[in-house]
């Protein structure tokens, strides 16, 4: 199969959230070795594109879940607590752009600064 076609099936794929067993069967039969890799690999890329996690530490009120969801409209948001790692503050990740507004990470930040300007 081209590319394009296996792109335009893990889209759909990521888009629908899952597959019938009739089509994962067709895929099986259908697809070389190097197609399924192509197509684990492009659903992989396309699930992550669709998907924003925002960690946070402490707790998070209903306000400030719709204001965060309203931020991504086309994108599924996933609200994680991870009171251990962040310390206060809030993390964002999709695809591959990370916005850390935690406590640790503007240490981290703080700290790489001044070891720079040594």
């Amino acid at each position: 199969m081209k590319r394009a076609q296996i792109k335009e099936l893990a889209q759909s794929i990521a888009v629908y959230g899952e597959v019938s067993d009739k089509d994962m069967k067709w895929i099986l039969d259908n697809f070389s070795r190097n197609d399924l890799k192509m197509l684990i690999k492009l659903l992989s890329y396309e699930i992550k594109e669709r998907k924003v996690i925002a960690s946070y530490a402490g707790n998070i009120n209903e306000a400030d879940e719709k204001r965060i969801n309203s931020l991504f409209p086309q994108k599924n948001v996933e609200f994680k607590r991870d009171d251990e790692n962040l310390g206060a503050g809030l993390k964002l990740e999709y695809g591959d752009f990370v916005l850390d507004y935690s406590v640790s990470g503007i240490i981290k930040r703080i700290l790489s600064s001044i070891r720079e300007s040594l």
